[in-house]
């Protein structure tokens, strides 16, 4: 019992100690950080957005009025030793929130770049360079180098881990068309991202998507994975969906709670091919509950020490008295009861 509480303690403490670190690290900190640098000087103060609905949002940030879980933006710019550079700080709930806006934007806006490499995750487009690390979005443009610097100092000082959703792990790699790749967590991003109405497809019970475009035999196809909290959600949404297109079963897989999706195909052989690339394990962890202790187990242990505590003292005792005996037997007038008495020194405290 004790263990388990020491143990709850630890990981309480260390979850408290983790999210006061990531929270302690603002837009502002990091701005400040890349300040301090003696060769770089801002280019006035910075703009920040913690309202992405403000009315004063400049148009080129459109885009984020429709992110999910988004924190805020923060604008500056810099002169660096290499030339100009501004920079778009955008901050979200955690990361799986931030890649889903970065994959999303990567497929309107740009695809991956070989010569720019940033964060966990970059593209260009256009003027612009984006990465993707933890739960930060960054976007920058000006002078190539001081992007380059830039993006260095950043993913520096950004905290936290940057791995990806796990659904979107179990898109198949195999002919993806590079930079297709988007995971949404939200109806308004599924229809502005898949063109579909999102009603039907169950985002009312929390569910996530992932999803990526494919080179089948020179064919494009798309594929939509679906995750849902149970497989009876996503067994129910699989249902719907059939009842609506009653044609498009060889288009359509289900592993417990995940559903996938491919469209963009006639062949019925080639989209059982990129299912066949699906899978997906469920894990059940079981843990036993904790025994509880009543007023019964309680007497009981209580009586249990004690009895052995008793039989200790006795043993104790039954040795102490056969040892005295025994070496009063071997060893007369040295161990006890000498027949002359031993000096004794009193301090007379009376006198």
């Amino acid at each position: 019992m004790f263990q388990y509480s020491f143990r709850s303690g630890l990981i309480l403490l260390f979850f408290f100690i983790s999210t006061s670190v990531l929270l302690g690290q603002s837009r502002e900190s990091l701005i400040e950080s890349v300040n301090s640098l003696p060769e770089w000087k801002a280019s006035g103060s910075p703009v920040v957005f913690n309202d992405v609905t403000d009315s004063k949002l400049e148009p080129e940030l459109n885009a984020v009025r429709g992110a999910y879980d988004i924190a805020g933006v923060t604008l500056q710019s810099w002169q660096s030793p290499s030339g100009k550079v501004r920079a778009a700080l955008f901050q979200f709930a955690d990361a799986s929130a931030a890649y889903s806006f970065f994959s999303i934007r990567r497929k309107f806006e740009g695809m991956p770049s070989s010569d720019f490499s940033a964060g966990a995750d970059s593209f260009k487009s256009g003027k612009y360079h984006y990465f993707w690390q933890s739960a930060y979005v960054v976007r920058m443009d000006g002078s190539v180098a001081s992007i380059q610097l830039l993006s260095g100092i950043l993913s520096e000082k950004i905290l936290g881990r940057s791995q990806r959703p796990s659904l979107s792990n179990h898109l198949p790699t195999k002919n993806v068309i590079a930079g297709s790749e988007t995971y949404i967590l939200d109806s308004a991003n599924f229809k502005e991202t898949e063109g579909r109405d999102a009603s039907s497809f169950g985002f009312d019970f929390s569910a996530q998507a992932a999803a990526a475009d494919y080179r089948v035999e020179g064919n494009k196809a798309h594929l939509l994975l679906l995750l849902y909290p149970t497989q009876q959600i996503a067994k129910k949404i699989e249902d719907q969906i059939l009842s609506t297109t009653p044609g498009k079963t060889t288009s359509r897989k289900r592993v417990g709670p995940l559903l996938a999706i491919v469209s963009g195909l006639t062949d019925a052989s080639m989209s059982q091919s990129l299912l066949e690339q699906v899978h997906y394990q469920s894990t059940v962890t079981w843990s036993e509950p904790q025994p509880g202790l009543g007023l019964g187990p309680i007497i009981v242990t209580a009586f249990t020490f004690i009895g052995i505590l008793v039989a200790l003292s006795l043993l104790v005792g039954v040795g102490l008295g056969y040892g005295r005996t025994i070496a009063q037997s071997l060893y007369p007038n040295r161990s006890f009861e000498r027949e002359k008495d031993a000096e004794i020194i009193q301090l007379k405290l009376d006198q």
